[in-house]
């Protein structure tokens, strides 16, 4: 298997599984916060997607679907949200509906895979356009892939504070094919 088959390939079963975890979830389970300091699964799901749209931005992909998507409009926020001086807007960002927070998480993920199938081989070890000075192209897709694992285990572990019956959806502790 080459390395973007490789990529492309765990990109879509980490997006499998976030997105099997986060069907069938009420607005109450959406906004629920396990503590008042912190995050809900709204939140968490539009970060991580956020984050994969400006990483392939950063990666000299296509500019981010949050602006010419207008994606901003759907989540009633100004296009440069959240206010960075709101430890990462957790507070003042408005969670939309599930679908309009899997929409967008659907979005950026299938603009993700046709970016890794454009790519060269060889653009993996061009630098980023992003802050962190010296990242690649396949540091920053390592990144992506990692980011969303991490926040996927906390979805799973907010799921199961909500309902201790909660367990991952069937199939998707199986590696796709």
């Amino acid at each position: 298997m080459d390395t973007l088959k490789f990529i492309a390939d765990c990109l879509t079963q980490v997006q499998f599984r976030l997105s099997a975890t986060c069907a069938g979830l009420t607005p109450e389970q959406v906004t629920w916060r396990p503590a008042a300091s912190a995050n809900n699964i709204g939140f968490i799901l539009w970060h991580v997607s956020r984050n994969e749209d400006a990483r392939i931005r950063d990666s000299g992909g296509p500019p981010d679907l949050w602006v010419t998507g207008e994606w901003y409009r759907q989540f009633g926020q100004p296009i440069t949200s959240p206010d960075p001086g709101d430890r990462l807007g957790f507070r003042s960002l408005a969670i939309p509906s599930l679908d309009v927070l899997l929409a967008y998480s659907d979005a950026v993920h299938q603009r993700s895979l046709s970016f890794v199938a454009s790519l060269p081989p060889a653009r993996l070890e061009e630098s980023t356009q992003s802050s962190n000075r010296g990242q690649t192209v396949a540091g920053a897709l390592r990144h992506m892939i990692t980011h969303k694992n991490n926040h996927h285990g906390q979805i799973d572990y907010i799921r199961g504070l909500q309902d201790d019956s909660w367990d991952l959806p069937p199939g998707t502790g199986s590696v796709l094919p």
